[in-house]
């Protein structure tokens, strides 16, 4: 019984000295999920001195990568030690807080262990504790993609009141959340952040707070205009320091794999994190006919071999298609159009872009001229190209594009008069008036495009 005591206590303290040779801040996706496994083959034991860690309250790096390493476990021990530590009742608030941030984090719990059906009420304190020590070790867009799964779907009122315990703490991170409920657009909350962005030192603040400048209800606006100009005289006393522009995320890659027949890209646009360079990127799926930005999904902290085998694993499900590296300019072209054709035939964003837009919003775009344009009309009816999950592509030669009704309506030749529809028909161009003619499959005459 000594023994296995013994050989339990040196295990523990070895999963500790490896996690103690860590830090979070600089630990890859890669890395981290690495440790984890290394620590779950070892045994609840060493599972155990994981949790053990979260009550370090001399060194705020353990608790973070206990946190991390914790949510990288698809063990139903980690969620029957973390649903029996909650049942204490002497629980210290910073460690509850912090188990409830490793089930939030989670992204597929093992279906035999039940969740919780409400998280307990946490103290004002005890948040911004966890703010601070907790989810400094995750980014911006984490956090915010943790409010989308948890918060989103509780009613206004609920969410304001956790909005007013997090604001608190004016933490830059926090403005991945602001940028989720900017989207939702509850007035009560427009209204709650118009006032408190102020308290954030980030430019990314002064940038959301100008967005709502243009808000239709009068208070939003004001507001925000309030906010704004005391957010100014601030940073014109408090000068950015040059250092500050250097930690920006810097453009790293861009690639895109296109289906010009269905009129879809689908677009990986890259940056690189300073200190420690590591990849922060967001894949889009776009429609060229009509609905613009369709999907969105996105990572943070892959190392760049990480990045370069999920490009291998990409270009491998789109072995039919060539994925291929393009300019930040093409990239950018590419993002623009889609989201202006998302405004002009009023089909919503994904909610999840809203986290992943800053990525890009802030640099100078200068359009390719060789990206096409998005939104087309119809070659023949003249109206717009319409698309979704149960209709069909437009029919496409060169630059004709002809929806899909259009493009089963079936025609008459008028010289022989048989039957045939578009696609049926050889098409001709005629260059010096550029008028495409239509040949008929039965007696191959040509006759002039319908209008």
């Amino acid at each position: 019984m000594d023994d296995t005591l013994l050989r339990n206590h040196r295990l523990r303290q070895r999963v500790q000295k490896l996690v103690a040779s860590q830090q979070a801040e600089h630990l890859s996706v890669e890395e981290a999920r690495g440790i984890a496994g290394k620590i779950q083959r070892k045994g609840s034991q060493a599972i155990q001195a994981l949790f053990d860690l979260l009550f370090d309250d001399e060194n705020p790096n353990n608790p973070r990568l206990a946190v991390m390493l914790l949510s990288e476990m698809n063990d139903p021990k980690v969620f029957e030690r973390i649903h029996e530590l909650l049942r204490r009742p002497q629980l210290p608030e910073k460690v509850r807080v912090a188990l409830l941030a490793i089930e939030a984090i989670h992204e597929n719990p093992p279906a035999s262990v039940p969740t919780l059906t409400r998280p307990p009420a946490m103290s004002l304190d005890s948040l911004v504790q966890f703010t601070e020590n907790f989810w400094e070790a995750m980014e911006m867009e984490e956090i915010a993609m943790m409010w989308r799964e948890n918060f989103v779907a509780e009613p206004p009122e609920d969410r304001l009141a956790v909005l007013d315990m997090l604001m608190k703490s004016a933490h830059p991170k926090m403005l991945g959340i602001v940028r989720l409920e900017l989207t939702l657009g509850d007035l009560k909350i427009l209204q709650f952040l118009a006032q408190r962005l102020t308290e954030f030192t980030s430019p990314m603040a002064a940038a959301l707070l100008e967005s709502l400048l243009a808000h239709p209800d009068l208070m939003v606006r004001t507001s925000a205009d309030a906010s704004l100009q005391r957010w100014r005289e601030r940073a014109k006393a408090n000068p950015r320091d040059d250092r500050d522009s250097a930690a920006e995320p810097r453009f790293y890659r861009a690639f895109m794999a296109a289906d010009e027949w269905s009129g879809h890209y689908s677009l990986v646009y890259a940056v690189k994190c300073p200190p420690n360079d590591l990849i922060k990127f967001i894949v889009v799926l776009l429609d060229r006919w009509d609905r613009g930005i369709i999907d969105c999904w996105g990572c943070v902290r892959y190392s760049h071999a990480e990045f370069e085998d999920l490009l291998a694993a990409m270009a491998k499900d789109f072995a039919d298609l060539h994925q291929e590296r393009i300019t930040k300019r093409t990239a950018l072209t590419l993002l623009l159009k889609a989201m202006d054709l998302n405004r002009r035939r009023k089909h919503p964003v994904p909610l999840e872009f809203s986290v992943w837009c800053h990525l890009f919003e802030n640099e100078d775009i200068v359009l390719d001229p060789k990206v096409p344009d998005f939104g087309v009309d119809c070659g023949v009816c003249h109206k717009p190209v319409r698309t979704g999950p149960r209709t069909a592509p437009p029919w496409v030669f060169a630059d004709l594009v002809i929806c899909n009704r259009c493009s089963k309506r079936p025609l008459r030749c008028p010289l022989c008069g048989g039957s045939a529809t578009l696609p049926e028909c050889f098409l001709t161009r005629e260059e010096s008036n550029h008028r495409m003619d239509l040949r008929c499959p039965h007696c191959f005459e040509t006759f002039q495009m319908p209008r």
